[in-house]
Formats: C-alpha cells, sequence, structure tokens
C-alpha cells in the first residue's frame, strides 16, 4: 500500500489511538507497576505491566476502546491471576507431603531420625502459623484428602477460595521448610 492510497481519516484515527494509548502510558503506567509490586516481586512487576501494555495496545488495534484505564486495570488482574494459577499448579507438582507413617522407616542411623522429626516440628509449627481457615483448608486436603470441590461445599466458599487458601498455605509451608 502506497501513501496514495492511505485513507486520512483512517491513518489520522490510528496516530489519535496512538497519542491516547502514549499519554495512558505515562499516566498509569508507575502505578500499575505499584500495583503489581505489591503482589508480586518488582522485576515480575514490570514484566506484567508491559505485558498489560502490549495486551491492550493490541485490543486498541482491534476495536474502540471507551474505557481504556478499566482495561487496562481487568488486564493486570487477569495476569496476575493467570500467574497465581500457574505458580499454585507448579507447587502443587513439585510440593512434598509429610507423612509420618512413610518416613517412619528407621535404618538405624539416630542422625537421619533427628534430622526427619526437626523436619517434621518445623512443618507442624508453620502449619499451626496459618490463619484458622486457611489451615483448616491445608489439612482437609493434605491430610483428609479432600478435594478442592469437596473443601469449598464444606466450608461454603468457592472453589477460588480454597485454591487462595492452599497457595498461602503452601507458600508458608515451603518458606518455613526454606524452599524457594
Amino acid at each position: 500500500m502506497t501513501m496514495d492510497t492511505v485513507d486520512p481519516v483512517l491513518a489520522e484515527a490510528e496516530t489519535d489511538t496512538h497519542r491516547q494509548l502514549d499519554a495512558l502510558f505515562r499516566r498509569q503506567a508507575p502505578a500499575l507497576v505499584r500495583f503489581l509490586s505489591r503482589r508480586t516481586g518488582r522485576e515480575e512487576a514490570q514484566d506484567l505491566a508491559q505485558e498489560a501494555f502490549l495486551r491492550l495496545t493490541d485490543a486498541a488495534g482491534r476495536k474502540m476502546l471507551q474505557k481504556p484505564e478499566a482495561y487496562l486495570a481487568r488486564i493486570a488482574r487477569n495476569l496476575l491471576r493467570d500467574r497465581a494459577k500457574s505458580v499454585s499448579g507448579h507447587r502443587e507438582r513439585t510440593h512434598a507431603v509429610l507423612e509420618p507413617e512413610l518416613h517412619a522407616a528407621y535404618d538405624g542411623d539416630p542422625h537421619l531420625v533427628l534430622e526427619a522429626r526437626q523436619l517434621l516440628e518445623r512443618h507442624e509449627a508453620a502449619v499451626l502459623k496459618l490463619k484458622p481457615k486457611t489451615r483448616e483448608v491445608y489439612l482437609r486436603h493434605r491430610l483428609d484428602g479432600q478435594s478442592y470441590a469437596e473443601i469449598a461445599q464444606a466450608l461454603g466458599i468457592g472453589v477460588s477460595a480454597v485454591e487462595k487458601h492452599m497457595m498461602k498455605a503452601i507458600a508458608a509451608v515451603d518458606r518455613s521448610l526454606g524452599r524457594p
């Protein structure tokens, strides 16, 4: 397409959209990074903010956005939710469950027995430090073997709330046991 065939009205609208997005970025980027930093690390917050603006720019190219600030906020919340799900899934897959009956085999090494006891005590202490509802969700899932849906129904909360409690519990236990 040559410059002769470009619709001047379309070109002006595109330029206007770019100006609006640039102004929005200058106004909202610092606040968005602060918002995301409270929920992630600073470096990750900057990456998420960049991704949010990239998605906003893509959406603005496809359609006219009535409230770009609100759309940007929704994108940021969705990115946080997606991140939490992937982190939660990773922790669920890598989190070791302490089951005393499985770890109780005595092989005659008192040092190993002492280490196992200390690990179990640290795990129990971490669980006891959890908020009551988070502790109950964690214990129902880990000890009683209940599914998230069963826990949600028993406690009268949503499955997403159960997921959030489990993420908090797993993170606290991992921190207490010195896991990254």
